[in-house]
């Protein structure tokens, strides 16, 4: 915390989001959604899957509501990833309902 964050050791992963126990941080998609009032994690189903990135074979659990993955969590007792992900594995799934995908 010395350094501005641009200048610091971050990689954007996300994986300070992810054990932030008091819910201070946060992905902007959860946030805009918690915002507008369309945030509804009772409605949501996780579908457990691997990351398709690389070969490392990281397991990802989508978080999914109204047909769209919403975020995207590592088990935390996964042999691999032990709950932590890369920037891609856990922000990288905009591309799935991208109207550009024709």
């Amino acid at each position: 915390l010395d350094v501005p964050l641009p200048e610091s050791a971050c990689v954007y992963c996300g994986n300070c989001v992810a054990v932030c126990p008091t819910g201070a941080l946060m992905a902007k998609s959860e946030f805009d959604l918690r915002e507008a009032g369309d945030w509804r994690e009772d409605e949501q189903t996780e579908v457990d899957t691997v990351c398709p990135y690389c070969g490392v074979g990281c397991n990802l659990t989508l978080h999914v509501q109204d047909d769209r993955i919403v975020r995207v969590t590592s088990p935390d007792d996964h042999d691999v990833t032990r709950g932590n992900l890369c920037i891609k594995g856990r922000f990288g799934y905009d591309y799935v309902k991208s109207p550009r995908r024709g």
